[in-house]
């Protein structure tokens, strides 16, 4: 027997790590995702991570994000139980909550054979598709790269953190969440609109739908076609959240 060794490439070792962890805290995400950066670097078992989950209501605020995207008043914040975080991506502040996809996504760009611009690209492009899915007519503008626009607003926010090749966060994107919120934070204070599938729709989106389309459209795109699908970690632990009443059932906002 004649063994092909040209058959072995890097390419055919390669691997995508899909976790769908449901509705996490984010300071639990952003360990997690601390580790899988940690595990891409390294390349000692997995090639690529991304990570799907909702988050209860919460502001993360980039490094390239203004005081103005913030309410004046702290308070107004914590009346609404909303924490604020402060983490290391661009972007603007974004208000994440139920009904909203995060999606953490952790490559090495060199593997990816990608620079930043076009890595952001492809998570753009991959919003677009799964977009199209659900017949929602998407696009980006070369004025704004963190974002993704439908007819009445922005769709989806990117934000990105890149170390040494090894990328971290990643897309933001509006299913069924409120929308009365975001437009008193981020975007929303500068006068920007924020929309979201279900208003683009004008009806109620499958959540697991869109869920499952952009995983597969943000692995594509990324050059993991085939990818290895788990349901939670080990390291994530079950917690309560305490969360206020408005917030409960993203359906009901308009």
């Amino acid at each position: 027997m004649t063994i092909d060794w040209d058959a072995f490439t890097n390419d055919t070792l390669t691997n995508a790590e899909v976790r769908l962890l449901g509705a996490v805290e984010l300071s639990s995400v952003l360990a997690l995702q601390k580790l899988m950066v940690h595990e891409v670097r390294s390349q000692s078992r997995t090639n690529a991570a991304i990570l799907i989950c909702e988050h209860p209501p919460t502001v993360t605020v980039g490094s390239g994000a203004s005081l103005l995207e913030l309410p004046e008043s702290p308070r107004e914040l914590e009346s609404r139980l909303i924490t604020v975080h402060k983490v290391r991506r661009d972007g603007h502040a974004i208000l994440h909550q139920l009904g909203q996809i995060a999606a953490y996504v952790v490559v090495s760009l060199p593997e990816c054979s990608m620079d930043e611009s076009e890595f952001r690209a492809c998570l753009q492009q991959a919003v677009i598709e799964t977009c199209r899915e659900v017949q929602v007519v998407a696009s980006t503008s070369p004025d704004d790269p963190t974002a993704v626009f439908g007819r009445h607003g922005v769709v989806a926010e990117l934000g990105i953190h890149i170390d040494e090749g090894i990328t971290s966060f990643g897309v933001f994107l509006n299913v069924s969440c409120r929308l009365d919120e975001p437009r008193e934070i981020g975007r929303g204070l500068l006068g920007q609109r924020v929309s979201s599938l279900n208003a683009e729709r004008v009806r109620p989106t499958q959540m697991p739908q869109v869920r499952s389309a952009l995983i597969q459209h943000l692995c594509t795109q990324l050059g993991y076609p085939d990818y290895h699908l788990h349901t939670g970690h080990p390291f994530l632990k079950r917690t309560r959240t305490l969360i206020h009443d408005k917030f409960a059932d993203p359906q009901s906002a308009d």
